[in-house]
């Protein structure tokens, strides 16, 4: 008999998988080691990765275009993306180094597409959808007395009140 199980006569029947010492466990040991040791590369992997694309991400943000890290496909390294960033620009039409307020400025001085009582007028109405109704004068006066501050703005939003309403 050995230490190693081979002639152990009450562990050697086929299909035995109970047997703690040996060939036999030594394997299940590193079987187990190996698969754990995967698993942690493949998680540090991982986590790499995500390091790597939210640096690219923060690159792409600081140079106005966040959604350019979507379609990158390059090295995951900050001055490679700047560079890739700056050449796609060029290609496309980018700024180009010219004056950014230039096309700002060409599209304040374009006319404007309604005249300004139009404007205004679209403006108290826009203002009277988000209200509900324009606030009336007795509505005004309710809300001055809720805002008095002292007894000489309640006497002035009450008199204003009576005053407007014929009170």
């Amino acid at each position: 008999m050995t230490n190693w199980g081979y002639d152990d006569n009450d562990n050697a029947q086929p299909g035995n998988d109970t047997e703690l010492d040996g060939p036999r466990a030594l394997r299940e040991a590193y079987a187990a080691l190996k698969k754990q040791n995967e698993e942690t590369t493949a998680m540090v992997r991982e986590l790499l990765e995500e390091k790597k694309s939210a640096q690219l991400a923060t690159v792409f943000d600081s140079l106005g275009i966040p959604e350019a890290a979507k379609v990158y496909q390059g090295p995951a390294d900050p001055e490679k993306a700047r560079e890739w960033a700056t050449s796609m620009a060029a290609v496309f039409g980018g700024n180009q180094g010219s004056n950014p307020g230039a096309a700002q400025s060409v599209e304040q001085q374009a006319a404007p597409a309604l005249g300004q009582d139009t404007q205004a007028q679209f403006q108290r109405m826009t203002e009277a959808g988000q209200q509900g109704t324009p606030m009336g004068n007795l509505d005004a006066a309710h809300a001055a007395v809720g805002d008095a501050t002292d007894i000489n703005s309640l006497i002035a939003a009450f008199q204003n009140g009576t005053r407007t309403n014929g009170g």
